[in-house]
């Protein structure tokens, strides 16, 4: 079983978002209620989204130091850190990794950054979580304090 610590105070600010809109290296939160679930409020770093399940990285499977590795790991594989995005029209800003979505294409792709990021740790590895879309709730994408986490 897993350590769960709380990662919140990286966020800066949230605004809600439908989960068809969501762009690969985002930062979600949402409220998670299923049966067993240990972590009823996840933050992901979201990767994948296929059959009503959301995929990523929760952060809060990630003790705050591993939290910077993995920022700093992401930066050195090119994956770029980009704080000021808005490529959906949100009314605010908001964080993602530059991981290639079908909005903006770029170098690191999904599979990439699983393999080259999340594969090269094992700490990464076991906190990759699948979310079924139907049990979620108050998703929203996050702007973090890149103080908190380079």
């Amino acid at each position: 079983m897993s350590t769960r610590y709380n990662n919140r105070k990286i966020i800066k600010s949230e605004q809600t978002i439908g989960s068809n809109k969501l762009l690969p290296g985002m930062i979600i939160t949402f409220n998670y209620s299923e049966q067993g679930v240990t972590d009823p409020k996840p933050i992901l770093l979201f990767l994948h989204n296929e059959n009503k399940l959301l995929e990523g990285l929760n952060i809060n499977y990630i003790n705050p130091t591993k939290v910077k590795k993995l920022f700093s790991v992401i930066e050195f594989k090119k994956g770029k850190l980009d704080e000021e995005e808005n490529l959906l029209a949100l009314k605010e800003s908001y964080f993602r990794i530059q991981i290639s979505s079908v909005k903006k294409r770029g170098p690191m792709t999904t599979k990439r950054f699983y393999t080259d990021v999340v594969g090269a740790d094992n700490i990464f590895k076991q906190s990759y979580r699948s979310y079924k879309v139907t049990k979620l709730t108050a998703l929203k994408v996050a702007n973090i304090k890149l103080e908190m986490v380079t």
